[in-house]
């Protein structure tokens, strides 16, 4: 846990400093009381939460707020001031404040304020994490809610069925359900939904073109912050070419074999030529 403190009342921050040191003794606390300083920390690779005065000497808050989100767009950023107007604290918020905190008072709120922004970005870094993990995989992944509707895919699930995130999000699942299969679907995602997780099973599953293609399918509950389940997670891998391919391949590899050959009489049907001079055959 990384922590900036820009302010450049020495009492203020010594007090801030100090109150960080208690609740968060492992965390690097640094601090900026000048420009020079400030843009030194700005050089780093990244700071989790800045904590910065409005009114200060050589430069605003806000405009603090607005190079600390440049160069760190994740980072938490709270602001203290002793009086602040609302069209500061709109404008601040419209940047990206975290939080806002008023003097005095906010000195006692502050480490609640900053032990709460660093949950927020350990949840959020945890989410990224899990997107790139879920953007990597080579299994195709797309999640439907409630109603049927699809919420989320990931680019293998999209190569594999042919659409563009934009193109599918939002439709309802059964787009990629043969006709035959749909209330099977339906009934194992209700299982899902229960809270069951639905072992790998064959299905058939149909693209964008229209060509039904056989994979192999997994579907788990989805639980949001609460432990409901409010989407279940298709994981789907191909077993085999789309059916209208293996249709059209087959049928090429037949021309090929019967193409310029397909009147020519097999070998050893002709008669041989007649030789004994009395003209029968």
């Amino acid at each position: 846990m990384d922590l900036l403190v820009v302010e450049e009342n020495p009492t203020d921050r010594m007090l801030i400093q100090a109150r960080l040191r208690r609740a968060f003794p492992s965390a690097q606390i640094l601090a900026a009381d000048g420009p020079l300083q400030l843009n030194e920390h700005l050089k780093r690779d990244g700071c989790d939460i800045v904590i910065t005065d409005y009114w200060l000497g050589w430069i605003d808050g806000l405009s603090v707020l607005q190079r600390v989100r440049q160069r760190w767009p994740r980072t938490r950023v709270i602001m203290l001031t002793g009086n602040g107007g609302e069209e500061v604290v709109a404008s601040a918020f419209k940047h990206g404040l975290y939080r806002y905190l008023l003097k005095p008072g906010g000195f006692d709120e502050l480490v609640a304020v900053a032990g709460a922004a660093m949950e927020s970005k350990r949840r959020e870094d945890f989410q990224e994490l899990m997107a790139m993990i879920v953007n990597s995989l080579p299994d195709g992944i797309h999640s439907v809610d409630t109603a049927g509707i699809i919420t989320a895919i990931n680019p293998a699930a999209r190569r594999i069925y042919g659409y563009e995130d934009t193109e599918i999000v939002g439709r309802t699942n059964e787009i990629l359900l043969p006709a035959a299969r749909r209330a099977e679907i339906r009934r194992l995602h209700q299982r899902a939904f229960g809270g069951e997780i639905v072992p790998l099973f064959p299905t058939l599953q149909v693209r964008s073109d229209g060509a039904e293609i056989a994979v192999a399918m997994t579907i788990l509950p989805m639980r949001d912050g609460d432990g409901a389940v409010s989407n279940v997670a298709c994981i789907t891998t191909p077993i085999g070419k789309p059916i209208r391919e293996l249709a059209s391949s087959s049928a090429r590899q037949e021309d090929r074999l019967v193409g310029p050959d397909r009147c020519r009489p097999p070998p050893g049907s002709q008669r041989a030529p007649d030789t004994s001079g009395d003209g029968r055959a």
